[in-house]
């Protein structure tokens, strides 16, 4: 706190020392008002007498204008500020928090641009998802990273933690190894695996598949087959895991912050068999 203030108070404090020889007031008035600002109103009245007004609604101005700029930099770098008094424990620990948010965040992003990938009809448009597959595979091991990790830290800090009283990170923990969340997790690595077999056959046998080619199209049901059944079985978990995660929330409003966010849109069947 106090980023902009004693440098206002000191200018107000050099501008009434100035303005006291001039005045022929007592010096000691610079030292007032360099610790009490406000009481340069009362100064400005008794020197000035009708031609106060003005200085005197400057002045407010200019107050107002400090304390809007003290709370607006307070805001701003007060979590930083509190970060700093926390033990190396406990910062290492909340480092991982911020990896595990940032890791779902983008998980979410591509999710929802894997949903919106609709209407794949030739080789080069399966690319493009296959790509995109791979980088939400990628994202999930870094989660699934970002998790042990931050499990394996709160176990080591345990007592740190409990010492800091930052009870509300073992609540962070139940979330994180509630079976409703880890099978979400385990089964979108399923679906994205099973996703990108299906993706695969079907830009290798493009055009086998176009033509109706018996063989490839008993082993694109196959294929398609599967799919829909992992991706039922998603849609099914994630259901679970929002019902969860809301209730969750509901009882620790605190950990919002640190929860990922509830996707509200949900996998959608961007693959169709042809009739």
């Amino acid at each position: 706190m106090f980023f902009v203030y004693f440098l206002f108070a000191f200018i107000c404090s050099v501008f009434v020392y100035i303005d006291s020889e001039k005045e022929q007031m007592p010096r000691w008035w610079a030292a007032v008002i360099f610790f009490a600002p406000i009481t340069i109103i009362y100064y400005i009245i008794i020197t000035k007498q009708r031609k106060s007004l003005i200085p005197v609604a400057i002045f407010v101005l200019i107050s107002v204008l400090v304390g809007i700029g003290e709370y607006f930099l307070y805001s701003r770098l007060k979590d930083k500020i509190m970060y700093a008094s926390y033990s190396e424990d406990i910062k290492e620990i909340l480092v991982f928090t911020d990896d595990l948010k940032y890791s779902v965040t983008q998980l979410n992003d591509l999710t929802l641009e894997l949903e919106d990938m609709q209407g794949i009809t030739s080789p080069t448009k399966i690319d493009e998802v296959l790509t995109l597959i791979g980088k939400m595979q990628s994202a999930l091991k870094k989660h699934d990273s970002s998790v042990k990790k931050f499990l394996a830290q709160m176990d080591t800090y345990q007592d740190s933690i409990i010492d800091n009283r930052f009870y509300w990170l073992f609540k962070l923990q139940e979330y994180y190894t509630e079976q409703v969340v880890v099978r979400y997790l385990s089964n979108l690595a399923l679906y994205l695996e099973s996703f990108s077999s299906l993706s695969k056959y079907t830009r290798d046998n493009f055009v086998e598949i176009e033509t109706r080619v018996p063989v490839y199209i008993k082993n694109y049901d196959e294929y398609y087959m599967q799919y829909i059944r992992i991706l039922d079985t998603q849609n099914l978990v994630d259901v679970g895991r929002m019902r969860f995660q809301h209730n969750f929330v509901l009882h620790n409003s605190q950990l919002e912050p640190y929860l990922p966010v509830i996707l509200q849109k949900r996998f959608i069947n961007i693959w169709r068999k042809d009739k």
